[in-house]
């Protein structure tokens, strides 16, 4: 009797690929000039203190999601599906997830169209009914760690926040608000490509 295991996928390589960690949520943090996963630590090293960057520490990690909406025209004749048949009608990526700071920065992204005004220690947070072009968060970007130690980024472009908003507080407890940022087009003209990307980041040679 042979072995078992012998066509297993496992190969000592495959625990190096593993994402770890619930990683890092960032607002309009520019990558472009970032080469490798050193300097990529290094960079969200110094922005950990800025609070417009950061989205906040999460509960329950998050997770990304890409659904499309995929059309195969019925044409007389065809009696099984066959490549070229396919078309993407539409693309939804999604960042969602749970937040655990409640600051005006971080409640003011959540309710989509709310803005805040500061007057010496009192900030106050509305929400106006329009939605207008700079309740679009440009660049959403969530950064995680891969266990050889490389780093993994996913950005969304024009992201806005289409989960309804709560805050849910308990007692001996901490408050929560969820959080689900879709991607959008930047115009009408842009098909192309969906307004997402994934970039890995290896380390330096």
């Amino acid at each position: 009797m042979a072995a078992p295991g012998l066509t297993s996928p496992i190969r000592t390589e495959a625990f190096q690929h593993l994402q770890l960690n619930a990683g890092i949520f960032l607002v309009n943090y520019d990558y472009s000039s970032i080469t490798d996963a050193t300097a990529l630590k290094t960079a969200i090293n110094t922005v950990k203190s800025d609070q417009t960057k950061i989205l906040g520490v999460t509960r329950g990690g998050g997770s990304f999601t890409v659904t499309r909406d995929i059309r195969t025209p019925d044409v007389d004749g065809m009696r099984y599906p066959f490549k070229g048949a396919d078309f993407v009608d539409s693309v939804d990526a999604y960042l969602s997830g749970t937040l655990l700071e409640v600051v005006p920065e971080n409640m003011k992204m959540l309710l989509g169209t709310g803005e805040s005004a500061t007057s010496g220690k009192k900030t106050t947070i509305r929400m106006h009914t329009a939605v207008e072009d700079a309740d679009y968060i440009d660049h959403l970007c969530w950064v995680g760690d891969l266990a050889d130690g490389r780093l993994v980024l996913i950005e969304l472009d024009n992201a806005f926040n289409t989960a309804d908003f709560s805050l849910t507080f308990t007692d001996k407890g901490e408050g929560t608000m969820s959080f689900e940022f879709h991607a959008r087009q930047e115009d009408v003209d842009d098909y192309d490509y969906a307004p997402f990307r994934v970039v890995y980041f290896d380390l330096p040679a």
